[in-house]
């Protein structure tokens, strides 16, 4: 489920707007704007976030008296991240006297028109990509704690006991299997985990989030993983990370109320803007703490997490999970 947050104000001098709300093809408001709104509405899935705001009322009569008509988006959230609507909403001005129609950027709606915000589209439906269950270290089987990820999770140029999963069995007495793969993302993550559960059990699921840039798409009839900066990303990185992670959440958030029915769950990310925006939705209650891995030595490609943050990291879920 999805929270839709937006406040609206207006000011007129003879007659309000007349406006008409719809996101995702349900309808929030439809009526009059006599006086500022500030609405919430709950919308199930969807594949791509838009809404429209249908504005009416600016007749002849109060272009010639010069009298004010206007409404002004202050803001939208969607699951708690607020949306760029300054940036990208676009106010289809038409069917105003004396004004021919045109496209505005903008959240003031001073003229009659269609206003739109859309989102890239964004979904966490996903599949296990071919060779991906044979890149982990670890077989599925039961154990008390299983760990998901991409390479960080996995320990990408380092020792098998140097990952983070592994610290963390050596510092308790748990089961501790590590099914990090190197390369995946949150659509193949969530769908490995969907795998292991089908036949397997854990006692604790622990997930460990690349960028939610990374997904997956089909190529030439195959399902292949994209990462951040591919090209096919051009919009996602446009939007920035706060459209991704509110676009995402929703639905990320219907899924692991799904898993918490099955065993405990939790998940993080290693990217700290996006660990500050999933901490804003409803996800809050499912998240691990965040370590900040700048500060640590990196692998031997300079890029992957070391040994020395792995240790610390995992500590840190050791104390999180109460397991010491």
């Amino acid at each position: 489920m999805n929270t839709i947050g937006l406040s609206l104000t207006t000011r007129y001098d003879v007659k309000p707007s007349y406006i008409k709300i719809i996101c995702c093809g349900d309808v929030i408001y439809d009526g009059a704007m006599t006086e500022d709104l500030d609405l919430t509405h709950q919308i199930s899935h969807f594949d791509q976030f838009e809404m429209v705001i249908y504005k009416s009322g600016k007749t002849k009569d109060q272009v010639d008296g010069d009298h004010s008509q206007e409404v002004t988006i202050n803001g939208i959230t969607l699951n708690g991240v607020d949306l760029k609507t300054g940036e990208f909403g676009e106010f289809m001005v038409k069917g105003n006297p004396y004004v021919d129609d045109h496209v505005l950027q903008t959240n003031r709606l001073h003229l009659n028109g269609d206003w739109i915000l859309k989102l890239p589209i964004r979904n966490l439906v996903g599949g296990i990509c071919a060779g991906s269950r044979e890149k982990m270290k670890d077989g599925f089987r039961d154990c008390d704690i299983a760990c998901f990820g991409c390479s960080q999770t996995y320990g990408a140029l380092l020792d098998y006991s140097q990952s983070w999963p592994q610290q963390v069995r050596s510092l308790t007495d748990k089961s501790v299997m590590n099914y990090g793969v190197p390369g995946s993302n949150i659509n193949e993550i969530t769908a490995l985990v969907e795998d292991y559960l089908r036949d397997n059990d854990a006692k604790t699921l622990l997930i460990y989030l690349p960028h939610t840039f990374r997904r997956q798409t089909t190529r030439n009839g195959e399902l292949t993983n994209i990462q951040t900066t591919d090209e096919e990303n051009k919009d996602l990185i446009m939007h920035g990370e706060e459209h991704s992670v509110a676009s995402i959440s929703g639905d990320l958030l219907d899924w692991l109320d799904k898993i918490s029915k099955e065993t405990t769950v939790f998940f993080g990310t290693y990217h700290h803007d996006e660990f500050e925006l999933f901490q804003k939705t409803p996800l809050k209650k499912y998240m691990f703490p965040f370590l900040e891995g700048d500060k640590y030595p990196k692998a031997s490609d300079n890029l992957h997490h070391g040994a020395e943050f792995n240790r610390d990291f995992a500590k840190m879920l050791v104390d999180f999970l109460d397991l010491g």
